[in-house]
């Protein structure tokens, strides 16, 4: 019988205390084993050390940085961590739904030519509610290709990578903002990815999302595009003029307080399957959040 593939689950932390118990609380409901935890403590604040110190499971590997370097930082340390052959991602914010392990490792080993493999989010508000989904426009796994440069095809949070893919492109540390679609872009670009619309994901970006911070990875996602323009003089600056485009709009919508209209636009209305999955989901994360001991 084959062994199964390791997955190392990468995790920044910055100020998280109010959510990180819900998200560690995920990895432990997995239904795949074969996991690690790498994570990294963006310099926080708060009591995110602490609670972090309290997950004794052997499988968690943490390192703090001593200040705020951002996310493309802390994304690319848990990168240089993860001894896994497959990397999956976890934001301290969110959670993952039991199967968010299993199901792709299982497309990955069905379809060893995808270098990634993604599926739906849930989305959620600032008191954990889902209010909305992602959907992948895939009724079941579906293989791709992800052929001209763009936008990834695919969600970041709820993909999983190939390790040698996600190496080889790493995530640049000065990025604060669209270090995923940068990565995304370098792993995938013309390669085969698989898309699922199965809700693997619980995502708060309705409590993230805000024009400053739309128009500041609008501004990332402009370097990402530059680095393109000798390998795609043509379409590298079709990209950065439809992001051009794109932050005009918000800045437009902002000037009459309408942004908010535009973020929402990002996700879909709840459906009923989307939302019965979610509350399976949710009961068996709580489940598994059993009070941890003191570590000695």
């Amino acid at each position: 019988m084959a062994r199964e593939p390791l997955v190392s689950v990468m995790m920044p932390c910055f100020n998280a205390e109010r959510t990180l118990d819900m998200a560690l609380a995920s990895l432990r409901a997995q239904t795949y084993e074969r996991w690690e935890a790498v994570v990294v403590d963006d310099g926080s604040t708060d009591d995110t050390s602490k609670i972090l110190s309290r997950f004794t499971d052997p499988r968690v590997r943490v390192e703090r940085f001593s200040a705020n370097r951002g996310r493309g930082a802390a994304r690319q340390r848990c990168l240089e961590m993860a001894r896994g052959e497959l990397l999956a991602f976890l934001d301290a914010d969110d959670w993952l739904f039991p199967h968010k392990l299993s199901y792709p490792v299982t497309a990955m080993g069905e379809h060893p030519e995808v270098a990634a493999v993604s599926a739906a989010c849930v989305i959620t508000d600032a008191t954990g509610n889902a209010v909305g989904q992602t959907r992948t426009g895939a009724e079941s796994m579906e293989i791709r290709q992800f052929t001209e440069l763009g936008p990834p095809p695919i969600g970041f949070p709820p993909c999983m990578v190939r390790m040698t893919l996600a190496k080889e492109a790493g995530f640049n540390p000065a990025f604060r903002r669209s270090q995923d679609s940068d990565f995304l872009i370098k792993v995938m670009l013309g390669r085969a990815y698989g898309a699922s619309s199965a809700p693997l994901y619980a995502y708060s970006q309705a409590e993230a999302a805000s024009l400053d911070k739309t128009l500041e990875g609008y501004r990332y996602r402009l370097r990402c595009y530059r680095q393109y323009t000798s390998r795609y003089p043509l379409r590298s600056r079709v990209e950065m003029l439809k992001t051009v485009a794109r932050m005009a709009a918000y800045r437009a919508a902002g000037s009459f307080n309408a942004e908010q209209r535009l973020i929402e636009r990002r996700w879909e209305s709840l459906s009923p399957d989307f939302e019965r999955a979610f509350i399976d989901a949710r009961q068996a994360v709580v489940r598994a959040a059993t009070p941890m001991p003191e570590a000695s």
